[in-house]
């Protein structure tokens, strides 16, 4: 943890604190922090954040949110119709805080979810891979497999390649 602090350029103790208090960090400080763990650690950005999105899932079921998680929705695909509702409930708590938009549409012959995510951040699509795997296991009880899929035109250019996303 003190090497990934240091390559990260967090040198106080103040610092460290502030990264560790649950508040909004700004883009920089956290990329910056994903960057040295990944330098430290040997891992890709995208493995790291993966695994970020697994740890956050079980870190939030341990913290007793579990109750409030599973009332977003009753399966699955209704979770995903309705995580855009979730974020507008933590902006209340989080006002700085800028949340991504998810689209999703469940084809019940094919028992699966068209996603799309926007956001206006950039680089986070495997954070999100992992959010959602984790969910489906956790709360669900079912194993999530993500397909990446195109992009709309009309979203890549309004949003950007590294802030738009879609998965079947």
């Amino acid at each position: 943890w003190q090497e990934i602090l240091a390559d990260a350029k967090i040198t106080t103790p103040e610092a460290e604190a502030g990264v560790l208090d649950l508040i909004e960090q700004s883009d920089d400080v956290t990329l910056s922090l994903v960057g040295s763990t990944c330098k430290v650690l040997g891992l890709s950005v995208d493995d790291a954040l993966l695994t970020f999105g697994k740890h956050f899932v079980k870190f939030a079921l341990r913290s007793g949110n579990a109750p409030f998680l599973r009332s977003i929705g009753a399966t699955l695909p209704s979770f995903l119709a309705n995580v855009n509702s979730l974020h507008t409930c933590l902006e209340r708590d989080h006002p700085n805080a800028r949340f991504p938009f998810f689209e999703g549409n469940f084809d019940p012959e094919e028992d699966c979810v068209q996603l799309m995510y926007l956001s206006t951040r950039s680089g986070l699509k495997s954070l999100v891979v992992g959010l959602i795997e984790e969910i489906g296991v956790r709360i669900y009880g079912v194993d999530v497999t993500m397909v990446e899929s195109e992009v709309p035109k009309e979203q890549r250019e309004a949003f950007g390649e590294g802030s738009a996303a879609a998965w079947r």
